[in-house]
């Protein structure tokens, strides 16, 4: 049940991105090429289907408007667990290797937690995706607590992916987020000891799982202040469509040393803080995935597995629905600003979508 604080809705959309409050991530919509959430299709960059406004931050907020900007590309490129910091070369991200060769072995094992190929052996050779963020959640590198615009640049080469980030005036590729995005009161405020909605979505599907963080904003604004201060989920789920109608769907949640928490429609458990929510949204099966189905695991609604995004609740581009969770924030947390820190650490690929609102937690 969600207490009788005021409710969050959180939207971010994958590449991961908040919606509300509004992140500082999302600094370009009201600039022409993003207002009222559009976005330059095409805008002459390789790779991008304007059938499909493969390069938009597209977002679905049910009933609601969206109004992302270029909050989708900020992010962290070629990062593997246990790395002291991520590589942001061209390619990095699907390179499925050990990027600093320290040897660091996946903890998030259990086939429950896992978002592909959920039946090679934990850690043997055929699990390709062992060495990817969501594989031991929290021990991958970021470039920025905010994330970097279009994920890095490594002489002068641009970050992979799909994260073609267009400079602004207020940002330009390769730019920190801590560092460039300034400070945007929402002027939204939130109880401590209540429960708020924290709602996300997906442009592109990469799988693994997430994470809220609270960093107070007279702190500096590093990983290690968001790290420090996890929120817990409530144990409550849903799916949100586009006309606005919500789906109660089982959750899972994992913590760093891989124990999981299950959670059920009819019974919510909540978790300690430290824990991470899964993806619930299957991708399509990957080559050489262990899965008999046409996606990686069963998605969780009546799924039309249909071109060009596979499903209404999965594939690569699930444009039809957001992700709500329940959040809550601990009876001790003292009152005052804080940057609101969404981390999504991906399972596919060696990346890690970082945005950050401002809100208030009143007594």
């Amino acid at each position: 049940m969600v207490g009788s604080s005021v409710l969050l809705v959180v939207v971010a959309l994958g590449h991961g991105f908040t919606i509300y409050p509004p992140s500082r991530n999302s600094i370009d919509k009201d600039l022409p090429l993003f207002a009222n959430g559009t976005f330059p299709q095409a805008n002459g960059k390789p790779g991008c289907t304007e059938g499909e406004g493969a390069c938009g931050c597209w977002c679905n907020n049910g009933t609601d408007g969206c109004e992302p900007g270029q909050s989708c590309f900020w992010f962290s490129q070629g990062c593997s667990i246990g790395c002291p910091t991520c590589l942001g070369v061209d390619g990095s991200a699907r390179w499925q290797k050990d990027l600093c060769n320290n040897s660091a072995q996946a903890t998030v094992c259990n086939p429950l937690l896992r978002t592909y190929n959920q039946g090679a052996e934990c850690n043997s050779e055929k699990d390709i995706y062992r060495h990817n963020p969501w594989r031991h959640p929290g021990t991958a590198p970021v470039f920025d607590a905010c994330g970097r615009a279009g994920g890095g640049i490594v002489g002068g080469k641009v970050g992979g992916g799909a994260a073609f980030y267009i400079e602004t005036i207020h940002a330009k590729e390769g730019d920190l987020g801590s560092k460039v995005l300034p400070p945007a009161p929402s002027g939204v405020a939130y109880k401590a000891g209540g429960v708020f909605e924290a709602t996300w979505g997906m442009r592109a599907n990469h799988g693994g799982g997430y994470q809220y963080r609270l960093c107070p904003s007279a702190s500096p604004l590093t990983e290690s202040c968001l790290q420090a201060m996890p929120l817990p989920f409530a144990g409550v789920q849903q799916l949100q469509y586009t006309n606005g109608t919500r789906q109660t769907i089982p959750s899972v949640y994992a913590y760093a040393n891989g124990s999981a928490v299950l959670s059920f429609i009819d019974r919510a458990v909540p978790t300690a803080a430290g824990a991470w929510a899964r993806n619930p949204i299957p991708d399509h099966t990957q080559g050489g995935s262990t899965s008999k189905l046409k996606t990686e695991f069963a998605p969780p609604c009546a799924d039309d597995t249909s071109p060009p995004t596979l499903g209404l609740c999965s594939g690569e581009r699930p444009f039809h629905l957001s992700i709500v969770d329940q959040i809550i924030v601990p009876a001790e947390t003292p009152p005052g600003d804080y940057v609101l820190g969404f981390r999504w650490d991906c399972e596919e690929t060696a990346q890690i979508w970082s945005t950050c609102s401002d809100i208030t937690i009143v007594s």
